[in-house]
């Protein structure tokens, strides 16, 4: 049987994947905080729900809609969640296809209250989304 904390994340991934707002919306609390590493125009930090909201928003357009994470692999204890993905999509003329990534997700009262995400090739990154 899987931490609960990992089906936390599968549920993330799953709602995610498929643009189920409602969803997400239960699983990120008010005041969720997102820290996304790097030097470009969608690195750093988001407060709160609306900020994160706003986040992926920003993501998805400047990807044209394309931008996915394939989870490869969840960890999950009593207070984090960590998922190795890999990144698809198209930004501008550069394919993602099989970007590694981390995304580690602190967790209290059941919703994630804070996220981190960093790639494995941070320059190129910086490069897509800059």
């Amino acid at each position: 049987m899987a931490h609960p904390n990992e089906e936390l994340l599968h549920r993330y991934f799953k709602a995610a994947g498929s643009g189920d707002l409602e969803t997400l919306d239960e699983l990120f609390a008010d005041n969720i905080s997102a820290h996304i590493a790097g030097d470009h125009a969608l690195s750093g930090d988001y407060q709160g729900k609306e900020a994160v909201f706003g986040f992926f928003g920003r993501l998805a357009e400047r990807s044209g809609g394309t931008a996915q994470l394939h989870l490869q692999a969840a960890l999950a204890d009593d207070w984090f969640a960590v998922a190795l993905v890999e990144v698809a999509g198209r930004v501008g003329g550069e394919t993602l296809d099989g970007e590694r990534a981390v995304l580690i997700l602190r967790v209290q009262d059941g919703r994630f209250v804070e996220l981190w995400s960093h790639h494995y090739d941070q320059q190129k990154m910086n490069r897509v989304w800059s």
